[in-house]
């Protein structure tokens, strides 16, 4: 029997991970062909004298491009053939194609190092400037990638001239150990090490403050920052206006009411005066005046009234004037304004730009001030013509605040919480369509009408970054200054400052900018000579406080070392006896047999029916009826039966067989069509037409299928059954026969069937990405309603009371309310006429007059006529206020106007009227109103509280619409679970490899996402074909082949590894999918990826110098974990990995002990032995020999006996 075991089968496969074997990198390992340490070439050099700060491949890379070489790199193989490099090249092309290397091959290379060599077995000074000259044009190609078939040829060269040395080194044991005992067929497989000095930098450097320098930021960039700073410096310019101007107008109305309490004081003072100077005068002219009244009334004649009056004429009474001082005088607002203040007063009323007026307002001197004007020099500024009171200076105050709140309002956009219902979780949605620009900032100045400011921003990575403190040091052409801020909050990435530098500059401003943000990090910016004319646009510069790493720094990227791909592989080994599975008892003289019956039925019944009524109803009258009815009726019944039967049997010699079969198949089929056809028509003025059309189908589909299979078993212990010869001589015994299991031993090995090289990516925030997709989806998007009351900025109305009129309209435009009508200012119209009929003083008269409800009469203009009672040269009018203010005017014309200012005066007041020598008079007064503030905060609360009620309704909606929209996503995903697997697995690998592509990048943005294409149209679309078109595609076949993206590993870590501002997000994230819930909570990702074999040269250089490898063999940065890695690759796969073992597994097969077998075979079930149980775990377990024996002993029948089943 054979020995040989052919039946093995895989078991499972697995990876094993772990760090490579470190290998020896010494120069007597001929795996590597490196460059002598006696070699040092131009290259060196360039490192040498290598800036700090600046990475080594730059620093070659820029050395290449001013053309600093101080050889001429060869452009052609004919250029390496006449340097005597022919043979060379030949043999290591051999080398390359794993061709067979002849004895002549070999002798070459080793007379050409022979010749190389010096009597100390060292290079001659020829050799070392011809090895200088092939490592640097190697070199050279390697950073250029110029020749493709240049750098082959190099390298073929080396190769060769390696095998050379591989025959002139010494061997030691050391040697021997490193490359076996056939070094020379270990150099073939050498392979080429880059000097590490020339690409990889030291670990640190020193310890430093030092600040790296600003990246330059694209045009696009610097687009897009300029571009939002504008926005938002017209609205930082804005409120600082609207703070100027609110300044003004309350230092104004102070101003105002000091010059009314003055004016009110000089007026009573002159007056007086005026009373008293008169007093004798008035006194005669009352009694002149009583005199002609008693005259008059006693009927006098004019001849005796003639004398009286022309008395009365004789007593000259001058008419009081009161004069005071104009109400707006610059020269009075210059020393009652704040400096600020009278800033905002020239620059927003007068004809001068503020920025020429702040220039100049050094020379100015108070003897130039003057009421209505202020000299500058050869420049004249004059106040507004229209500004002829405080009042009217107010009144526009207010509408440019009015215009400014509108500027506000207009370019304040309005930031509202957008939901997505996302795997049945609801997430917020920050559609941000601003470009984010991290760490680009913008500075620009800002101008008021009291001075200038600099607004400043920058972008940040964080969504809601917090600026814990902010210290600004400038120089101006004032002078020395610094500020400090804390806390500013940001938000939508973006840092904003509120005005800085104040007031503090005229002209040009120098600052820096230090910042620290709340995780300790620190950011500068130097600002210089910014002007009015521009804004500067940067990067923050970050002040580094950790050791200096000059290099492709690869963060979030670790190389983890080898994975081993190992399956186990089984095969048999023995079968060896089991327990005892049965146990048949057969008594001496017995026949008995057995039988087993195995049944298999089934049956199926389908069943259909169809239902259809149709109807219709019309105003026509035209009907339409037949009667038609026919009847199918069929049947098909088909029987058919075949049974069978087998016998056999043995007498006497003779051997009877008998067959017989039977076999079932019942079906039955029956089909009835019933078809009803009515058909008339009638004619009428109403009708109705009714069309029934009923279908009925029924098909009944019966299937039987029966199979019955019968195991007999017949034990006959009647005859005589024994080993002697003489059957006579011994009677039937008892038999038992013994059933054993038979069980089953296998053989198991592990080989490694490959390896891989793996890297390991450390994600944060996993989901990130695949949430930033879907906030910016064109699904379903929920947007929250904003509360005016939480809003931000200048939109917030918090209250009634805080709720501008400019506020209100806003609001009430987003949520379509209408705002109840409101006049802030009005006028109302009184008139009356008195009649005192009295040519000395009047009696006083009083009435009562009605101010508008709600509203306060600030001033009044009061137009009069009047005629006088007798015919003296003038008049005096009394009026008396009941808030206290009293005027009297003398007038020698019967008509005039009246202004009173400061009159505050609401609901019902009562005004004394009186004077001399007024026979009829008639009032025409104009009240200025101004709306009461009561008034004014009731009709603020009453629209306030009906755009919160407006908000309320939006958001009962917004949470019925979010409930309902939670709820189909539900079914959807209820409905989908099971389809939705596999996308979920695409999505997480899809995302996942996007970071880390982007980790491999490092420079991420700036790369990926460039497009080659133009045209928005079919008819002018066009592709961008140019060099960058080459690099990006290299660069994309790269990264999709170099790597197993397809096999990653990945473990997500849970929530409270993540950013902790996103804790709740991440937690309340759901899914169906268990294993898409864990990467939507994942606070942190564990990512392995191996690279595809064949890629691994090729990625460790990009992973060092950032540049894809442009085909033909990769050389070897001489890192020695690397190296090991190298070298362990090479190493061949399919070879076993550690002991076997054995394993017994039960099987279903059974044996009879003793008379077993009956096939002549040399065993009696299959054995094989081990050659070398030395290797097997457990040896004690293994077979050497079966333990079955072959045996002839069997179950006899009698001479006359019969079966019982005949």
């Amino acid at each position: 029997m054979s020995t040989r075991n052919d039946a093995s089968q895989t078991l499972f496969r697995m990876v094993s991970l772990r760090n490579p074997q470190l290998t020896e990198t010494k120069i007597k390992n001929l795996s590597f062909i490196q460059r002598p340490k006696v070699v040092k070439g131009v290259f060196d050099e360039v490192i040498m004298n290598c800036p700090q700060n600046t990475s080594k491949i730059k620093a070659i890379e820029d050395f290449i491009e001013i053309k600093g070489l101080k050889f001429i790199p060869f452009n052609s193989e004919e250029e390496l053939k006449n340097e005597n490099y022919e043979q060379l090249l030949s043999i290591g092309r051999k080398i390359t194609k794993r061709e067979e290397i002849t004895d002549q091959d070999w002798e070459k290379t080793d007379y050409y190092y022979k010749q190389m060599m010096d009597s100390n077995r060292g290079l001659t000074s020829e050799a070392i400037s011809k090895l200088t000259i092939l490592w640097d044009n190697l070199i050279y190609q390697i950073i250029t990638q110029k020749n493709f078939y240049i750098k082959e040829a190099l390298c073929d060269i080396l190769k060769a001239i390696h095998t050379g040395f591989a025959q002139n080194i010494e061997i030691d044991e050391e040697f021997v150990k490193i490359n076996g005992e056939d070094p020379a067929k270990n150099s073939l497989n050498g392979k080429i090490v880059i000097p590490k000095e020339l690409f990889l930098h030291e670990e640190t450097v020193k310890e430093t403050n030092e600040e790296t320098n600003d990246p330059r930021l694209s045009r696009v960039d610097q687009t897009q920052l300029r571009l939002y700073a504008q926005n938002n410096l017209t609205i930082q310019t804005a409120i600082y206006k609207r703070e100027e101007l609110k300044k003004l107008d309350l230092e104004l109305k102070s101003v105002q009411q000091h010059y009314f309490k003055e004016r009110e004081e000089t007026y009573k003072r002159t007056y007086r005066n005026y009373a008293e100077q008169n007093q004798l005068k008035f006194q005669e002219q009352d009694l002149v005046s009583s005199e002609i009244n008693k005259l008059i009334n006693v009927k006098a004649s004019e001849e005796e009234l003639q004398p009286l009056y022309d008395k009365l004429k004789k007593i000259e009474i001058v008419p009081y004037e009161f004069e005071y001082k104009n109400e707006i005088d610059l020269a009075v607002f210059k020393t009652k304004l704040s400096s600020e203040s009278f800033d905002t007063l020239i620059g927003s009323f007068t004809n001068s730009k503020p920025s020429v007026f702040l220039t100049q307002k050094t020379m100015l001197k108070p003897e130039n001030v003057l009421s209505r004007e202020i000299q500058l020099g050869e420049n004249v500024i004059q106040l507004d013509d229209t500004l002829k009171t405080i009042e009217d200076i107010l009144t526009k105050i207010q509408d440019k605040i009015s215009n400014l709140d509108q500027i506000i309002l207009d370019n304040t956009p309005l930031v509202q919480e957008q939901y997505i219902n996302l795997e049945g979780a609801t997430i917020p949605v920050h559609n941000n369509n601003n470009k984010i620009i991290p760490f680009g900032y913008h500075a620009t100045v800002g101008s008021g009408d009291s001075g200038s400011f600099v607004s400043f921003l920058f972008d940040t990575y964080e969504l809601d970054p917090m600026l814990v403190k902010a210290k600004i040091i400038a120089d101006t052409d004032l002078g020395h200054f610094e500020e400090i801020y804390t806390n500013i909050q940001g938000k939508d990435q973006k840092i904003i400052f509120p005005p800085i530098l104040v007031r503090k500059f005229q002209s040009v401003a120098n600052f820096r900018v230090e910042l620290i943000f709340s995780d300790n990090k620190e950011y500068y910016a130097q600002i210089d000579k910014l002007a009015f004319s521009d804004g500067k646009v940067g990067m923050l510069t970050p002040v580094h406080k950790e050791n200096i790493r000059s290099k492709r720094n690869n963060f979030g990227i670790k190389r983890v070392g080898i994975a081993d791909y190992l399956k186990v592989v089984q095969s048999v080994h023995a079968y060896v006896p089991g327990l005892v599975s049965n146990i048949e008892n057969i008594m001496a003289s017995e026949l008995r047999h057995k039988s087993s019956v195995s049944r298999d039925y089934s049956e199926i019944t389908d069943t259909t029916s169809k239902y259809q009524e149709s109807e219709k109803l019309s105003d026509t009258s035209k009907t339409s009826r037949a009667d038609m009815q026919t009847e199918i009726a069929k049947e098909i019944k088909k029987e058919q039966n075949i049974t069978s039967n087998t016998r056999f049997s043995y007498n006497t010699g003779a051997y009877n067989f008998e067959m017989t079969g039977g076999y079932a198949n019942n079906s039955a089929q029956q089909d009835s069509i019933r078809q009803a056809v009515m058909k008339s028509q009638e004619i009428t003025e109403k009708a109705m037409e009714k069309v029934v059309s009923r279908v009925s189908e029924e098909r009944v589909q019966k299937i039987i299928k029966e199979y019955t299979e019968t195991n007999v078993h017949e034990f006959d212990n009647r005859g005589k059954v024994s080993e002697i010869n003489n059957p006579k001589s011994i009677r039937p015994k008892h038999i038992s026969g013994v059933y054993r299991w038979i069980d089953i031993k296998y053989k198991n090995q592990i080989y490694n069937y490959g390896k891989r090289t793996m890297f390991e990516f450390m994600v944060p925030e996993p989901a990130r990405l695949h949430r930033l997709a879907f906030m910016v989806s064109k699904g379903q998007i929920l947007t929250t309603p904003v509360d005016p009351r939480n809003a931000t900025g200048e939109l917030k109305m918090a209250t009634g009371k805080e709720a501008t009129r400019k506020l209100l309209e806003y609001w009430a435009k987003i949520y379509k309310v209408e705002l109840t009508p409101l006049k802030e200012t009005d006028t109302q119209h009184y008139s009356f006429v008195e009649k005192f009929n009295n040519g000395g003083n009047c009696p006083v008269y009083q009435r009562n007059i009605k101010i508008n409800d709600g509203y306060v009469a600030k001033s009044v203009k009061i137009d009069f006529t009047y005629w006088r009672k007798d015919s003296g040269p003038s008049s005096r009018i009394n009026l008396d206020f009941s808030n206290g203010i009293n005027k009297e005017f003398w007038f020698e014309t019967i008509s005039g106007t009246i202004a009173i200012d400061d009159l505050n005066l609401s609901d019902t007041f009562s005004l004394k009227n009186s004077g001399y020598n007024l026979g009829e008079i008639e009032y025409n007064m104009y009240f200025n109103l101004k709306i009461n503030p009561n008034k004014l905060e009731a009709w603020q609360t009453e629209n306030f509280n009906a755009i919160i009620k407006a908000y309320e309704e939006a958001y009962k909606k917004f949470q019925e619409e979010q409930a309902k929209l939670d709820e189909e996503q539900k079914k959807k995903e209820k409905n989908a679970k099971e389809q939705m697997s596999n996308f979920y697995r695409f999505m997480e690998q899809d995302v996942l490899k996007h970071n880390c592509i982007a980790y491999l990048l490092q420079d991420y943005i700036g790369t990926l996402g460039a497009s080659f294409s133009i045209g928005d149209r079919m008819e002018d679309f066009q592709v961008l074909l140019d060099k960058d078109l080459d690099k990006y595609t290299a660069l994309a076949k790269f990264m999709e082949q170099a790597f197993e993206w397809q096999i990653m590993d990945y473990t997500f870590y849970p929530y409270y590894w993540g950013k902790r501002e996103k804790w709740q997000e991440m937690y309340i994230s759901n899914s169906v999918d268990p294993l898409f819930r864990s990467f939507l909570q994942a606070g942190l990702a564990r990512i392995i990826v191996t690279v595809k074999p064949g890629f691994e040269d090729a990625v460790q250089f990009f992973m060092t110098t950032g540049k894809i490898w442009n085909g033909g063999e990769v050389p070897v940065i001489g890192d020695p974990l690397y190296m090991s890695i190298a070298d362990e690759m090479r190493a061949p796969v399919g070879e076993p990995q550690g002991k076997y073992w054995i394993t017994k597994l039960p099987t279903t097969l059974t044996i009879l002990q003793d008379k077993s077998t009956g096939l002549p075979v040399d065993q009696p079930l299959p054995i094989f032995p081990e050659a070398e149980p030395n290797k097997c775990e457990n040896p004690g377990e293994l077979e050497g020999a079966s333990s079955f024996r072959l045996d002839e002993a069997k179950l006899s029948r009698g001479e006359e006996t019969e079966s019982t089943l005949n």
